[in-house]
Protein backbone atom coordinates (compact mmCIF):
# COMPACT_ATOMS: atom_id res chain seq x y z
CA UNK A 1 0.00 0.00 0.00
CA UNK A 2 2.75 2.46 0.66
CA UNK A 3 4.31 1.77 -2.13
CA UNK A 4 1.73 2.37 -4.53
CA UNK A 5 0.59 5.77 -2.86
CA UNK A 6 4.50 6.32 -3.31
CA UNK A 7 4.66 5.61 -6.70
CA UNK A 8 1.25 7.41 -7.60
CA UNK A 9 2.49 10.53 -5.76
CA UNK A 10 5.71 10.46 -7.82
CA UNK A 11 4.03 9.59 -11.22
CA UNK A 12 1.33 13.00 -10.15
CA UNK A 13 4.47 15.18 -9.52
CA UNK A 14 6.57 14.06 -12.86
CA UNK A 15 3.11 15.00 -14.61
CA UNK A 16 2.47 18.55 -13.54
CA UNK A 17 6.10 18.71 -13.54
CA UNK A 18 6.20 17.86 -17.40
CA UNK A 19 3.24 19.82 -17.99
CA UNK A 20 4.46 22.94 -16.43
CA UNK A 21 7.91 22.83 -18.19
CA UNK A 22 6.46 22.52 -21.91
CA UNK A 23 4.00 25.19 -20.82
CA UNK A 24 7.17 27.61 -19.99
CA UNK A 25 9.68 26.73 -22.62
CA UNK A 26 6.72 27.33 -25.35
CA UNK A 27 5.50 30.33 -24.24
CA UNK A 28 9.26 31.38 -24.09
CA UNK A 29 9.67 30.37 -27.52
CA UNK A 30 6.35 32.46 -28.41
CA UNK A 31 7.66 35.56 -26.92
CA UNK A 32 11.20 34.98 -28.62
CA UNK A 33 9.37 34.71 -31.71
CA UNK A 34 7.26 38.30 -31.21
CA UNK A 35 10.48 39.97 -29.98
CA UNK A 36 12.50 38.91 -32.89
CA UNK A 37 9.98 39.94 -35.59
CA UNK A 38 9.86 43.46 -33.87
CA UNK A 39 5.91 43.44 -32.62
CA UNK A 40 6.15 44.84 -28.65
CA UNK A 41 6.07 42.00 -25.71
CA UNK A 42 2.48 42.33 -24.95
CA UNK A 43 1.52 42.16 -28.07
CA UNK A 44 -1.34 38.92 -27.46
CA UNK A 45 -2.13 40.84 -23.90
CA UNK A 46 -5.05 42.73 -25.40
CA UNK A 47 -7.87 43.75 -23.75
CA UNK A 48 -10.64 40.81 -23.67
CA UNK A 49 -14.02 41.48 -24.16
CA UNK A 50 -16.29 38.69 -22.68
CA UNK A 51 -19.45 41.24 -23.22
CA UNK A 52 -20.64 39.25 -26.62
CA UNK A 53 -20.35 35.78 -24.99
CA UNK A 54 -22.53 36.95 -22.01
CA UNK A 55 -24.95 38.38 -24.45
CA UNK A 56 -24.96 35.19 -26.18
CA UNK A 57 -25.50 33.48 -23.04
CA UNK A 58 -27.77 35.06 -21.73
CA UNK A 59 -30.20 34.81 -24.88
CA UNK A 60 -29.79 31.00 -25.07
CA UNK A 61 -30.52 31.12 -21.26
CA UNK A 62 -34.00 32.91 -22.26
CA UNK A 63 -34.86 30.56 -24.84
CA UNK A 64 -33.89 27.16 -22.97
CA UNK A 65 -35.99 29.09 -19.86
CA UNK A 66 -38.58 29.43 -22.46
CA UNK A 67 -38.98 26.43 -23.94
CA UNK A 68 -39.65 24.84 -20.09
CA UNK A 69 -41.87 26.84 -19.51
CA UNK A 70 -43.84 26.19 -23.15
CA UNK A 71 -43.93 22.31 -22.51
CA UNK A 72 -44.95 22.66 -19.45
CA UNK A 73 -47.64 24.66 -20.10
CA UNK A 74 -48.36 22.32 -23.47
CA UNK A 75 -48.01 19.06 -20.80
CA UNK A 76 -50.63 19.97 -18.77
CA UNK A 77 -53.13 20.37 -21.16
CA UNK A 78 -53.37 16.58 -21.44
CA UNK A 79 -53.49 16.15 -25.36
CA UNK A 80 -52.91 12.73 -25.91
CA UNK A 81 -49.98 11.47 -28.26
CA UNK A 82 -47.52 14.48 -27.60
CA UNK A 83 -47.09 14.67 -23.91
CA UNK A 84 -43.96 12.15 -23.63
CA UNK A 85 -42.22 14.46 -26.20
CA UNK A 86 -43.09 17.71 -26.12
CA UNK A 87 -41.22 19.13 -23.41
CA UNK A 88 -37.93 18.53 -25.21
CA UNK A 89 -39.42 19.39 -28.48
CA UNK A 90 -40.40 22.93 -27.30
CA UNK A 91 -37.20 23.54 -25.07
CA UNK A 92 -34.91 22.66 -28.42
CA UNK A 93 -37.40 24.81 -30.66
CA UNK A 94 -36.54 27.64 -28.34
CA UNK A 95 -33.12 27.04 -27.99
CA UNK A 96 -32.95 27.19 -31.95
CA UNK A 97 -34.85 29.67 -32.23
CA UNK A 98 -32.65 32.13 -29.57
CA UNK A 99 -29.49 31.06 -31.32
CA UNK A 100 -30.67 32.43 -34.64
CA UNK A 101 -32.07 35.75 -32.23
CA UNK A 102 -28.43 36.01 -30.97
CA UNK A 103 -27.19 35.47 -34.46
CA UNK A 104 -28.51 38.58 -35.65
CA UNK A 105 -28.42 40.54 -32.41
CA UNK A 106 -24.73 40.00 -32.89
CA UNK A 107 -24.75 40.49 -36.38
CA UNK A 108 -26.36 43.83 -35.71
CA UNK A 109 -23.51 44.89 -32.59
CA UNK A 110 -20.90 44.07 -35.27
CA UNK A 111 -22.28 46.06 -38.41
CA UNK A 112 -22.49 49.19 -35.73
CA UNK A 113 -18.26 48.29 -34.90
Amino acid sequence: MLITSASLFISLALVVFGISYYYFTTRHKERMTIIEKGLPPDYFKGGTNYLLFILLLGIVSIGISLGIVTGTFLRSLDIDGIKDFILPSTIFLFLGSSLIVSYFVLKGIDKKK
